[in-house]
């Protein structure tokens, strides 16, 4: 099976809570709208890449119970091929609630990490993995990822990570840093370029983290829009107005469209201000994959707004 893009990382299934306040322990609040949806870095970012007309596929692992079977369920009617998602029984798949700010759209996590162990290298499938041009990761199951990065740059792929989180106090860990420097395509979180440059201006860190090996850096900063750094360019491309209502998920989201854009061929400043736009219109609706628009539906905004 030939594939434009395979992830590698992580799979959530999110339960969305838009309130008017983070409630106390004395005290609750009227929840104002309620969701359940899929998320998850690299699969978000696999569902975004299906809806716009890529051919993708994911390889991770699920505990074979209730939430495992519905994660690749949901997959499955995105379009994303997951035969190389390892159903395991016994274990107890991870679930997140999201608390999503009704003013603002903004969240928080809650996280219950269940009992899902990490993907072996040994367990993965070469031949699937370097059927495609690209290959996503976000940082989950470390080796087998590393593992998977060797193999694409053995053919001539491309390696594409999600780097998110992370705070200038906080150090970046000893893995993500080596998958950092097995990268082509960095895509990174504001904190995350900043803890790992020590460099608050944007633009200096996407030229520092140039020096760690990828040949093309992104940073995003959520309304700031996003930062694109190469060698030869450096350019800000500003984000979209729109009806906030939850901005789970709207990194994960930016990576496909990224991504999207690359395997299109389009030069960067396009790419970026297609990835903005593609991440801003999933906030208009709950959920980190409920809003993603259709490629159609993109280019009309895009026609209405630039």
């Amino acid at each position: 099976m030939a594939l434009d893009v395979v992830g590698l990382g992580y799979c959530s299934l999110d339960y969305l809570l838009r309130i008017p306040r983070i409630p106390d322990f004395e005290d609750g609040v009227r929840v104002s709208d309620f969701a359940i949806d899929g998320g998850g870095p690299v699969a978000t970012a696999m569902v975004t890449l299906a809806r716009l007309g890529a051919t993708v596929g994911y390889v991770g692992k699920f505990g074979n119970d209730e939430v495992g079977r519905l994660k690749r369920k949901q997959l499955q009617q995105e379009g994303v091929d997951v035969s190389r998602a390892i159903l395991v029984e016994g274990e107890i798949s991870s679930l997140f609630f999201a608390l999503v700010d009704e003013r603002t759209g903004r969240r928080g996590f809650l996280g219950y990490y269940g009992t899902e162990t990490e993907l072996c290298p040994e367990e993965l499938d070469r031949e699937y993995i370097t059927s495609a041009g690209f290959l996503h990761l976000d940082g989950r199951h470390a080796a087998a990822a590393l593992q998977a990065a060797e193999w694409m740059h053995e053919i001539g792929g491309k390696v594409v990570l999600d780097a998110a989180g992370g705070k200038r106090d906080r150090s970046i860990s000893p893995q993500m840093e080596a998958l950092v420097r097995a990268t082509d395509v960095l895509i990174a979180a504001q904190g995350f370029a900043v803890a790992l440059t020590a460099r608050d201006d944007l633009a200096e860190a996407g030229k520092a983290l140039l020096d760690y090996g990828p040949q093309i850096v992104a940073i995003t900063a959520g309304e700031a829009g996003s930062w694109c750094v190469t060698v030869e360019d450096c350019f800000h491309a500003p984000s979209f107005s729109v009806e906030v209502v939850d901005t789970t998920g709207a990194g994960d989201v930016y990576h496909g469209a990224f991504i999207y854009g690359l395997l299109q061929g389009w030069g960067l400043k396009r790419v970026t201000t297609f990835a903005n736009a593609v991440a801003a219109l999933k906030c208009r609706k709950m959920g980190g994959r409920s809003g993603i628009p259709t490629l159609k539906a993109a280019e009309q905004f895009l026609a209405e707004h630039v």
